[in-house]
């Protein structure tokens, strides 16, 4: 296993090297391109805590009254702004699908109840013949088991709540990022 590692990442190398020199020249890559979305809720939660860690100064808008005069109390606006920049970092965390923190307490069993009958089986025998063909070929599908309905019933809803949940950390962070966009420099 680890010899296969080791020739694939040999293998992927000139790959590598186009995609860090392509990362220096322009700032991203294709593989950048593959998934914009993937890319951002990676990078962003870890500029951002880079950003917070080097932080100087705060947004002037945590250090004046409404009337436009300052306060006095720049600790408590660094604060106010570090809590900004952690509540942009948690949500860009809570949204991406790998390191959500809501998870789908069904997932195990329902995907074995689905694969059931696959168990122990090689992968090739993993598929069934579909009616009718393409251009010639037949058509295959998973074989699927059987599962418990009500099992199938609460994974659906768990995935549906997470799924809103992620998509509501979404738009608070996009929300906030917005709303201090103007003010993520130091």
């Amino acid at each position: 296993m680890k010899l296969y590692y080791y020739l694939h990442k040999i293998r992927e190398f000139p790959r590598d090297v186009k995609h860090w020199y392509q990362r220096a020249k322009k700032g991203y890559s294709y593989r950048d391109l593959w998934s914009i979305d993937y890319w951002f809720m990676e990078t962003m939660p870890k500029m951002l805590t880079d950003f917070k860690k080097n932080l100087h100064g705060c947004p002037s808008q945590f250090t004046t009254h409404a009337d436009g005069t300052e306060y006095q109390d720049v600790e408590k606006g660094m604060k106010d702004w570090e809590a900004v920049i952690d509540r942009m970092i948690f949500c860009f965390t809570e949204m991406h699908e790998d390191t959500c923190s809501m998870k789908n307490e069904y997932e195990d069993e329902y995907h074995r109840q689905r694969h059931l009958p696959n168990e122990g089986k090689p992968v090739k025998e993993w598929f069934i013949p579909c009616e009718g063909t393409y251009q010639g070929e037949k058509y295959y599908r998973l074989n699927e088991g059987d599962v418990e309905a009500e099992l199938k019933e609460n994974w659906y809803k768990k995935v549906l709540a997470i799924e809103e949940y992620r998509e509501k950390m979404k738009n608070e962070g996009l929300e906030l990022f917005r709303k201090y966009f103007w003010n993520l420099w130091d």
